[in-house]
């Protein structure tokens, strides 16, 4: 059985109900089920204090509707999430659990809405992977002396800042996160106008292997993976190769988070892949920059666009999962203490109206019918105007999932009837799901 979803500016998720077509046939999808990839881990958001402000805008009703788009089977059945870790740039403020150098007062008491939040989210998604990530230690650890404008750890504080991230995962857990991935720093390269610290490769590994490692072990109530990176993708080459050095191996490390501002370099994933086989390629931000992008309108189907050409080109190149940035927004792309603004899926005012984008449905092509432990396979397309990406399920039931990213029709004979012909229309997403 056959059924084919597609979306467009015109249509969202419509099925295609003909398979005729008089033109010329000019595209040709092949699938071999025999060449197998990576199986997949899943789809998730960011959950900031932007994404938990614009929550809070909606009544009761409008909550238990934003969260089902998101995280239940009738929606995005999202069961990745990424937590900052105190603020980033998408808080109204700089903020940090530990203030002082006491221990003991570290203190988790200023993500009450953030933490009342995951707790109605997972009981909508009870299989959810929590990705921990802080964009900068506390100020009186660093450098420059506050928590923007990027800045060191300094040396003497690698102890207590290695116990003051296991600790924060601790007391999270306590409240029923389930935090499976600790990176160290959020963009490591990156000196922001925001929250930010610097990290060269080697100084990572080292802060890894001589203190975060051993403060796990004496410390963790119980077990946390090890990501690394968290940055963009064009430069994951020789990141990895000035991290590795003879203290920490790669099989120290389980997951490589990459974002997608640097729009290419997907290839980079395929030299990961073949050097750090044991590796999880997760994908953990990407997002619509306003600011960058002054010639479209917010929400604007380019921008959907965007994501569908992402998303493809990760899964193609060994990405097992996929983390959009903001769950959620204001109209104006924030609340963010810095004015960096950007695109959300779904966007909601001050009086409770909420928006939900293009790209929520660009996701949804994806995140609906691609589910975890799905293998990828291999799928070609004669044709450059058509990208393709194909899985299969346990059932042997498969998903192509095809995007012409041209101005023009092109015609496909149907991968799974030679007989039949589909006209793939301009800037258009299809989702073929073919069940045995």
């Amino acid at each position: 059985m056959l059924k084919v979803i597609f979306t467009n500016k015109d249509n969202l998720f419509k099925e295609v109900d003909s398979f005729c077509c008089e033109e010329q046939v000019d595209t040709i999808i092949e699938i071999d089920r025999n060449i197998k990839y990576q199986k997949h881990l899943g789809f998730g958001g960011a959950l900031t204090d932007a994404a938990c402000i614009s929550f809070n805008y909606l009544n009761d009703k409008d909550k238990e509707k934003y969260l089902k788009l998101y995280f239940s089977k009738e929606g995005l059945n999202y069961n990745l999430l990424r937590y900052p870790l105190g603020s980033c740039d998408f808080s109204t403020r700089n903020y940090h659990y530990l203030n002082n150098e006491d221990i003991n007062s570290l203190s988790i008491d200023c993500d009450k809405d953030r933490i009342l939040m995951y707790k109605e989210i997972v009981k909508y998604q009870k299989d959810l992977t929590v990705f921990a990530v802080p964009w900068s230690p506390p100020a009186f650890m660093k450098t420059n002396g506050e928590m923007n404008h990027g800045g060191k750890l300094k040396d003497e504080y690698r102890s207590l800042y290695a116990e003051t991230l296991v600790k924060s995962v601790n007391l999270l857990r306590e409240q029923g996160f389930n935090i499976k991935v600790l990176n160290i720093q959020n963009e490591p390269l990156a000196t922001q106008v925001w929250d930010s610290c610097i990290y060269t490769g080697q100084e990572e590994a080292r802060f890894l292997s001589d203190y975060l490692c051993p403060c796990i072990e004496k410390c963790a109530k119980s077990s946390v993976f090890l990501g690394l990176f968290d940055h963009n993708r064009d430069v994951l080459i020789s990141r990895m190769k000035e991290t590795f050095s003879e203290k920490l191996k790669p099989q120290d490390v389980n997951y490589l988070c990459f974002h997608w501002y640097s729009q290419k370099d997907f290839e980079q994933l395929d030299y990961i892949h073949e050097h750090y086989p044991n590796f999880h390629l997760v994908m953990t931000e990407g997002c619509v920059e306003l600011l960058l992008d002054k010639n479209h309108p917010v929400g604007d189907f380019s921008h959907a666009e965007k994501y569908i050409h992402q998303i493809i080109n990760d899964l193609n190149h060994y990405a097992e999962g996929y983390i959009d940035w903001n769950l959620s927004l204001n109209m104006s792309g924030g609340p963010n203490h810095v004015g960096n603004y950007c695109e959300a899926p779904i966007m909601i005012d001050e009086k409770g109206n909420m928006k939900i984008n293009y790209s929520y449905y660009a996701i949804a092509h994806f995140a609906k019918f691609i589910s975890p432990g799905d293998c990828r396979i291999k799928c070609s397309s004669n044709n450059s105007d058509i990208e393709v990406v194909s899985y299969q399920n346990s059932r042997e039931n498969l998903i192509i999932i095809a995007y012409n990213k041209s101005d023009n029709p092109h015609v496909l004979v149907n991968p799974f009837n030679s007989d039949e012909k589909i006209k793939l229309l301009p800037h258009s997403i299809y989702t073929f799901m073919h069940r045995n």
